[in-house]
């Protein structure tokens, strides 16, 4: 065992970086509940946005109220309650018995109802008083304490500036319930939120999610992001519907590919590291699952609570093999490759393919080139 492992602190600081993506956020459920469960781990930074800002808030406010077995309780909670609303899969009349189990809705006759009214009216006009069931759900957080305790971990909720088109990233003096929803707003689904004279929508579309605070307003030595995007296809999309959801997958995680080049940028101009070094080493680390991958873009609004267990169970068992293979590089070293993404003189990157097909396959483990 290395001299730097022997000093390692009992318990590691590290941020958790949680992507959106509707119901596939039961995916990140799962992840959380085995981190929380790991003694030589302590998130003390949480970045979010869509329903990773849901996940990340419900996870503080429980580490803030009784540690990680409180947290854990409490997503477990909100999942749960997340199920028991009404949602399309009460009325998918067109299962065949004895058919293989599919969590898409694109059969689904409602479904495909309120996908093509929202084509053609906006929120405005199919929900004018601007309900969302989420709503209720969020009060449980103690958002006053949130804003209050310094010693919560700290929180940073993304969302997108409607008229500016900027990232806006929400900070803990300034959570709401009305931040959560701001970050999870899909423009044909609901109206814009607005907060203190400003209209959001979600924030996917320019940081999903944001990964810059964890590095300059936190202590963690190590950054897990939780993917639920595809970053790679293998398949060019044929139809209208793949088409399209291959678009929001492409711009959902254009922002968080810009800020990985960025920081594979530092990384590099500030090799080898030194105890001198100007700027603070952060190791980058991913965890994901390619069931995800075949879901499809419908399953994203599919709250059936067997569908939510399911991507619960995939997550858990997702980090248990993330662990397995890379707890001890924690405060060591990345166990993501991000060199090819970094820019040559033309303005293109090196290989981003290969870039991508490495945070693909989290039971690979890259190791940093030297």
């Amino acid at each position: 065992m290395s001299e730097a492992h022997c000093n390692k602190p009992s318990r590691l600081p590290i941020a958790v970086a949680l992507q959106g993506g509707g119901s596939h956020g039961a995916f990140t459920w799962g992840v959380l509940d085995r981190l929380l469960g790991e003694p030589d781990l302590e998130i003390v930074g949480i970045s979010g946005t869509s329903a990773g800002a849901m996940n990340a808030a419900i996870l503080a406010d429980g580490l803030r109220r009784g540690g990680p077995s409180e947290a854990r309780a409490a997503l477990a909670r909100y999942w749960a309650d997340v199920g028991g609303l009404p949602g399309y899969a009460s009325f998918n009349t067109l299962r065949v018995p004895g058919a293989p189990r599919s969590w898409q809705l694109d059969n689904n006759p409602i479904f495909l109802w309120m996908d093509m009214l929202s084509r053609v009216w906006s929120p405005y006009q199919t929900n004018p008083c601007n309900f969302n069931p989420l709503r209720a759900l969020l009060q449980r957080i103690d958002f006053e304490e949130l804003r209050r305790d310094q010693e919560a971990p700290r929180v940073f909720i993304g969302t997108t500036n409607v008229r500016s088109g900027l990232r806006r990233v929400f900070d803990n003096s300034e959570l709401s319930v009305d931040v959560l929803l701001a970050s999870a707003c899909l423009p044909l689904a609901y109206q814009a939120v607005k907060i203190g004279g400003e209209h959001y929508w979600d924030g996917g579309y320019t940081g999903n999610p944001p990964l810059a605070p964890l590095y300059l307003r936190t202590t963690a030595t190590d950054v897990i992001i939780i993917g639920i995007n595809p970053l790679l296809r293998a398949d060019v999309p044929r139809t209208a519907r793949e088409i399209i959801s291959r678009i929001d997958e492409i711009s959902f995680n254009s922002s968080l590919m810009t800020e990985l080049a960025a920081i594979a940028f530092i990384d590099q101009f500030f090799r080898p590291a030194t105890t001198n070094d100007p700027v603070r080493r952060m190791f980058m680390h991913m965890i994901n699952d390619k069931e995800l991958d075949a879901l499809g873009a419908s399953s994203k609004m599919n709250n059936e609570r067997a569908f939510l267990e399911h991507l619960r169970n995939v997550g858990w068992e997702a980090a248990e093999r993330w662990l397995d293979a890379n707890l001890h590089f924690i405060g060591e070293r990345s166990t993501v490759d991000l060199s090819g993404l970094l820019p040559l003189q033309d303005g293109l990157f090196t290989d981003p393919v290969g870039v991508r097909q490495r945070l693909q396959t989290p039971d690979q483990i890259v190791r940093d080139r030297h």
